[in-house]
């Protein structure tokens, strides 16, 4: 299963997200030998990000990256218009890596920063404290200060596959009668939710499992994707950016330039005459 699904409760003014990755995840982590707490963790980074992508309209990417000062440098995820997923994460090798992560520790000193960058090259971002030991937690933060919406964020990753729950109380305006009880009804039933369920059961059966008193109304599922923004002639628009000086001594050096993708893995190799743009008028190396 690679997919999200809305979905809403009649009568009230909550609604909610459900995200499922095998397949996807599966692609993201195989390009690199993660320790297993990290593909689990970037796991999380990765249905987290599904879920807000699903959320915010945005004609462009949206990508969640974290920094910090401890063992895990930085981890980060992007969700294209197209629902293509990809992630990285990349830690102190040096250091022994602990089989349970707490993400304060893990980032110490650090904080999230979720970008929104449209086509036409806008880009906005807001940045969130680490308050909580869970990516959820922070995630619940963002809404709460860029909307003003209470949220309850559940993730889990297993190292097979990722998933996670979302819900979400809309302005009371938008409320369709008086059941004020629901939004704490409904979040103190998700919160009975396990790891294996959120992550093997269908979409409708967990929500079956948990609300299955309550009237919901299911919307249809969007499939979901590994896919890499890379490509041959972006990377050689990015290295315009580099000294021609400091090109022509790789040339020098190693006959040609090559650069490989930290996302897909995928190696680009370019001769001088690719580069003679860059390069100029003195493009001859020899």
């Amino acid at each position: 299963m690679n997919e999200i699904q809305r979905f809403s409760f009649d009568h009230t003014n909550v609604r909610g997200e459900r995200v499922i990755l095998t397949n996807a995840y599966q692609d993201i982590i195989k390009r690199k030998n993660y320790p297993l707490s990290i593909e689990k963790l970037l796991g999380e980074f990765v249905a987290a990000i599904a879920l807000l992508r699903d959320l915010i309209k945005v004609d462009g990417i949206l990508s969640i990256q974290a920094k910090g000062n401890g063992f895990l440098e930085t981890i980060m995820t992007e969700c294209d218009e197209h629902r293509n997923l990809r992630g990285i994460a990349q830690w102190d090798e040096s250091k022994t890596i602990p089989e349970t992560i707490d993400l304060k520790e893990a980032l110490q000193g650090g904080y999230l920063v979720i970008t929104i960058t449209h086509k036409n090259g806008t880009r906005y971002q807001g940045i969130v404290e680490l308050v909580g030991a869970t990516l959820g937690e922070c995630i619940a933060q963002y809404f709460s200060q860029s909307e003003q919406l209470p949220s309850r964020v559940w993730l889990g990753c297993d190292g097979t596959a990722c998933g996670g729950l979302f819900l979400q109380r809309l302005p009371k305006e938008q409320e369709q009668q008086g059941d004020e009880d629901a939004w704490d009804r409904f979040t103190l039933l998700a919160s009975t939710v396990k790891q294996e369920e959120l992550l093997t059961l269908t979409t409708e059966d967990l929500l079956h499992r948990l609300y299955h008193e309550e009237e919901l109304r299911l919307y249809p599922a969007k499939e979901m994707q590994f896919g890499c923004s890379c490509s041959r002639q972006r990377t050689l628009e990015a290295m315009a950016s580099i000294s021609p000086d400091e090109i022509r001594e790789i040339l020098i050096e190693q006959g040609t330039v090559s650069t490989s993708c930290q996302f897909c893995a995928e190696t680009h190799v370019f001769t001088e005459a690719d580069l003679s743009k860059i390069l100029g008028d003195q493009s001859q190396t020899h």
